[in-house]
């Protein structure tokens, strides 16, 4: 074709010239001569190019000799140059890619795609790639690195990757879903209308589960269990677990029931292993407050929905039980050991306080275990250090000595081993029990002896208080002690305006009897002139974005993470603001505080940053970041919440 449009191009210019020279002889021989001479340096190009061409195909003639790659290789083979041209072939590249209607350009990219061939060749790993109903992994090397030569060899392995796909599609995942509250709702219905909801929702779950080829069984009241295939789940993660809205958005006449649904999911290697994974999966779902739906993939945990808060479902028979059975670990041990998370606020140390009257009313030698300089409840701890329990309160050095074989450690407001005030110390334990209210993310702690967590619970000292009133012994607590626990609660529930039940109340009314002074509480909370400036600064950088209002410490102070969490406490009281953020640097790392009001979950916004914490309280640190890029990450995270509530 290439040679035809030359040669109509040739003979136009011909009779251009002889039309000119016929009206114009000096004008015809000039252009005779420019022709002749535009002649003779493309002859030149078109020699230099053939040379070129002929050198190349040299190499690759020496290089597919000494490889011995013949015309008849097995597998389709190319040759391509620096712009990935194709330079030689053989005859199965030539019938696959080349035939009509096929590759035109005579440029591999048609084949490959964004990479190029020089790429491919410097990885030893084999590119996937799909040309019209076919698909290829690709191998290349260097023929030579001057000139940008490089041999791809394509492996035609359709039917293998389609049979894999299959497989995996046709994986058989175990799915367990369970009705969170379903006994709290039926209180408020009689029998027989309690049958009729019991009917409707499970009709709404056999809908949903028909979408998806599955086999859906009840096998319990308000419990379900559904086996699937991969590709079914995949859907339903794309559908981002729908269901759990259907049945939150549940009517029954006009009122809603206010019913929450729990799923956890299972994948593994054979069917026990998917089924044990999805039990796993399903306690997850449940101990972070239920409303959501836990995927467990050999322990790797991924959540759908949980943005709002879970029914509050709590009772007192639990708190009783775990009451003697923790009783029953501290009378079998030689000492007790009260450990919070790092940066220790008021519910960490009143709760470490709590536990360690507890230790102390049964005989147990106990210890607190805080870095006071780096506490943000300083002023507490050295009052009590003081007054009520000197030498109760020591540094991780003075506990890993003092620690036995027979020591009991007992974690409150936490439950991540990265999160604690010593981690060493932990590590050493045998014995370790978690009290925690924290929402339960993947890496909690797996070998404790006894685990109590309420996702429901306002702090982790209202869980303590319950539990002082129900061990077998008397607990003599000092008014100081009472409004250690108190100062907790206060502090988690911003002064009982969030996440406050019945018990909440209860529990702070036996603090109250027991002595505790609300003006002494509040004393607790008190700032110095400085630090007042400070927050009032942080406060004027504090910008809006979508319902959100972040805020930025430029300046540093050795109380900054206790004005930082202040200043998102009082972001909230902006009309408005569903969620607040503060950013400060400390010893190389970007914090954020993060607050709401309950209609954003902000412990979830923190987990896709690597943080956690609870519903309405949380934070995350970022390392190797600056303050800007902090900031832009946070937006991108608030936008994924966002997008998820769509």
């Amino acid at each position: 074709m290439k040679t035809i449009v030359s040669c109509l191009l040739a003979i136009a210019v011909l009779l251009s010239t002889v039309t000119l020279y016929y009206f114009n002889q000096v004008a015809g021989i000039v252009q005779a001569v420019a022709v002749l001479v535009l002649g003779m340096v493309l002859f030149v190009v078109y020699k230099i190019r053939v040379n070129k061409l002929k050198n190349t195909l040299e190499i690759v003639k020496k290089f597919v000799d000494e490889k011995d790659i013949t015309e008849k290789y097995p597998m389709p083979a190319a040759v391509t140059d620096k712009v990935g041209d194709i330079v030689w072939c053989n005859e199965l590249f030539l019938s696959t890619f080349l035939r009509e209607n096929s590759v035109k350009t005579g440029n591999i990219s048609e084949i490959l795609g964004g990479v190029t061939p020089i790429a491919l060749a410097k990885s030893a790993d084999g590119y996937d790639t799909e040309y019209e109903d076919r698909k290829f992994t690709v191998y290349s090397e260097t023929v030579d690195e001057e000139k940008g030569l490089v041999i791809s060899f394509f492996i035609d392995d359709t039917y293998l990757k389609d049979t894999a796909e299959e497989y995996y599609e046709t994986r058989p995942v175990v799915m367990q879903l369970k009705l969170d509250n379903l006994d709290e709702v039926y209180k408020n219905y009689r029998n027989s209308e309690c049958e009729v909801i019991s009917g409707e929702l499970e009709r709404i779950l056999e809908i949903w589960a028909s979408d998806y080829p599955c086999i859906f069984r009840r096998v319990s009241s308000g419990k379900f269990l559904v086996i699937m295939e991969e590709k079914g789940l995949k859907k339903i993660c794309e559908n981002k677990f729908d269901i759990l809205k259907k049945i939150r958005n549940y009517k029954y006449g006009e009122n809603p029931v206010e019913i929450t649904l729990s799923i956890g999911v299972g994948r593994g290697k054979t069917m026990t292993e998917c089924d044990e994974n999805s039990k796993t999966a399903l306690e997850m779902s449940q101990s972070r407050g239920g409303d959501q739906a836990t995927v467990n993939t050999d322990g790797t945990l991924e959540f759908f929905g949980g943005t709002v808060s879970g029914p509050a479902k709590r009772t007192k028979i639990k708190a009783r039980v775990i009451a003697q059975a923790y009783a029953d670990h501290v009378a079998q041990s030689d000492s007790v050991f009260a450990m919070g998370h790092c940066f220790s606020d008021l519910d960490s140390v009143g709760a470490a306080v709590g536990v360690y009257e507890i230790a102390t009313a049964l005989g147990k030698q106990a210890y607190i275990v805080v870095d006071k300089d780096k506490s943000m409840a300083k002023t507490l701890i050295e009052l009590l250090d003081e007054k009520i329990i000197p030498g109760a309160f020591i540094n991780e050095e003075t506990a890993l000595k003092k620690m036995t074989d027979n020591s009991l450690l007992t974690i409150v407001d936490t439950h991540r081993a990265e999160s604690l005030e010593s981690k060493e110390l932990y590590e050493k334990s045998k014995k370790t029990v978690v009290i925690d209210h924290h929402r339960r993310t993947v890496d909690y702690i797996t070998n404790s002896v006894l685990y109590y967590d309420e996702p429901t619970a306002s702090s982790a000292c209202e869980m303590v208080t319950e539990l002082i009133q129900y061990v077998p012994v008397k607990v003599e607590l000092k008014a100081l002690e009472a409004e250690a626990l108190l100062s907790g609660i206060m502090l988690d529930t911003r002064n009982f305006v969030l996440s406050t039940g019945a018990r909440t109340f209860e529990a702070a009314a036996f603090l109250k009897e027991i002595g505790a002074d609300t003006v002494s509480v509040k004393q607790l909370f008190s700032n110095n002139f400085d630090n007042y400036k400070q927050k009032n600064a942080i406060v004027s950088t504090a910008v809006t974005y979508k319902g959100c209002a972040v805020a930025v410490a430029t300046e540093h102070s050795k109380d900054i993470r206790i004005i930082a969490s202040q200043v998102a406490n009082e972001l909230l009281n902006v009309s408005g603001v569903k969620s607040s953020y503060v950013l400060f640097e400390e010893d190389g790392k970007i914090n954020i505080s993060a607050r709401s009001l309950g209609e954003m979950n902000v412990q979830v916004i923190m987990e896709s940053l690597g943080g956690g914490g609870h519903l309405t309280m949380a934070a995350t640190q970022l390392y190797d970041i600056t303050l800007g890029d902090a900031v832009v990450k946070l937006e991108d995270a608030i936008n994924k919440y966002l997008e998820s509530q769509a």
